[in-house]
């Protein structure tokens, strides 16, 4: 399943012909999430709030842009105790739930969605479809948006695909000294090597500043000064460690 859905089921017309929706009034589905999948195209705002890293999904490394929310183990630290949001850009992979498009075959994508949200049932909100199962207004613009995060994604994948071909990714580490005398350490993610990147042909570094995908290094290098801010929110959000007799 994908981060935050429990059940994925295509959307039908039929099926699903009194279905309504209202955008969530709280976003507890993602309170245990310590990352969150983000696109190229919004790296700019994410880097203002959020580190980004990079994971890696196979031996193959295939990697794919994440955004820290939480410390190792943890949860959300950008979920509050009542489930609001508490930061100033919410990532869209977090916005689009509880959407999903699927690929139904080659090249061609189904609506679906996680049937288990609180943010769709039969009573409130904006219907999905009109009384001759033509889908409403709302739910045109739904598709237009989950195509436009489609499209970033492909572009944010071939992005990925860049970094990897040019070398200029390394596996990192990153230590946290918490005040009560406790470490924590975040394990498995990459980052971009400045010393590779630094060496890349000039050839190399011009077309990726006209492709805009430059932007998108330096955004997700600025970023990584946000850990500081994960453990800033760790240390308030978390209780004292019991004192030992």
């Amino acid at each position: 399943m994908p981060l935050f859905y429990n059940r994925v089921v295509m959307l039908d017309r039929h099926v699903h012909a009194r279905m309504r929706f209202r955008p969530p009034e709280e976003y507890s589905f993602a309170a245990s999430a310590t990352m969150v999948p983000v696109l190229g195209a919004e790296f700019a705002p994410v880097a203002r709030e959020y580190p980004i890293v990079f994971m890696s999904e196979d031996q193959a490394k295939t990697f794919f842009p994440v955004a820290l929310t939480g410390m190792p183990q943890g949860k959300n630290l950008f979920v509050d105790e009542k489930g609001l949001w508490s930061a100033r850009y919410m990532p869209a992979y977090v916005r689009r739930y509880p959407f999903v498009f699927a690929e139904s075959a080659p090249d061609q994508f189904a609506v679906c969605i996680d049937p288990s949200s609180n943010c769709l049932d039969e009573t409130r909100g904006t219907p999905l479809f009109e009384s001759n199962g033509e889908p409403s207004a709302a739910m045109q613009d739904t598709v237009k948006r989950l195509g436009d995060y489609q499209r970033a994604m492909l572009l944010t994948q071939a992005f990925m695909e860049k970094l990897a071909a040019a070398n200029v990714l390394m596996e990192a580490n990153a230590k946290a000294d918490l005040p009560d005398g406790r470490s924590m350490v975040w394990r498995g993610f990459w980052t971009v090597d400045e010393t590779r990147f630094r060496e890349l042909p000039e050839a190399t570094l011009k077309e990726w500043f006209v492709s805009g995908e430059l932007g998108l290094i330096y955004a997700h290098l600025i970023s990584l000064g946000n850990l500081g801010e994960l453990l800033r929110r760790h240390t308030v959000n978390s209780p004292p460690p019991p004192t030992q007799q």
